[in-house]
């Protein structure tokens, strides 16, 4: 499997990590999106960790080149301007929610931190299954304040539909988590429930 991005920065609770460049007239690459599981396997130790994408941020690579506006389309600026395109850089934004070590997952913070310019790559539905089928995480999604928890619990889950080949069954599962979860908060729950909507948009 091909990495997507590499690990610039790194903590107990999150990571950023730099997006593999990619030829810019190539509009159907892969990225990431909002919501979706990305796991990071470690080279030092018998650690593979995952996480979910709350943010990602396109800047230019320094403050020397700062990014302004050309008044002309996308195809223009590759044709007449493609170097301004070398000059960007995208940055994902992952917050952990566990972790698999010895063939075992665990759906709470990792032990220790993944290392700088580990690789990042697209989660499986195998690590889906060891750490997300307990539904854990949105307990520790459900307090997070870096993003709004909210959208960002609706989002996860549609990707885990996803890679759960659009299981109605793991919606019901997730459903029920939910409702578990935020039983004193019915408005909360529905709110979040509205926004659970795989056939909406990006996700057919």
């Amino acid at each position: 499997m091909q990495a997507i991005a590499e690990v610039t920065s790194s903590s107990i609770t999150n990571v950023v990590a730099e997006c593999a460049h990619q030829p810019q007239q190539k509009e159907n690459r892969q990225k990431p999106r909002f919501g979706s599981f990305v796991c990071i396997e470690s080279q030092t130790s018998d650690l593979r960790y995952l996480g979910i994408v709350y943010n990602i941020t396109t800047a230019p690579v320094d403050s020397v080149h700062r990014t302004v506006a050309f008044g002309m389309t996308r195809e223009e600026l590759q044709k007449e301007q493609p170097q301004i395109f070398s000059l960007l850089q995208t940055n994902i934004h992952a917050l952990l929610i566990g972790f698999i070590t010895n063939g075992s997952g665990f759906g709470y913070l990792p032990p220790q931190p993944p290392d700088l310019h580990e690789f990042v790559y697209p989660a499986t539905k195998e690590d889906l299954e060891k750490v997300v089928e307990n539904f854990d995480f949105l307990r520790l999604l459900s307090g997070v304040n870096i993003v709004a928890s909210d959208e960002l619990i609706a989002a996860a889950i549609r990707e885990a539909f996803l890679i759960h080949n659009k299981s109605g069954e793991f919606l019901l599962k997730a459903g029920q988590a939910l409702a578990q979860l935020f039983k004193t908060d019915s408005e909360r729950l529905l709110a979040i429930l509205r926004r659970i909507q795989p056939e909406g948009m990006g996700y057919k």
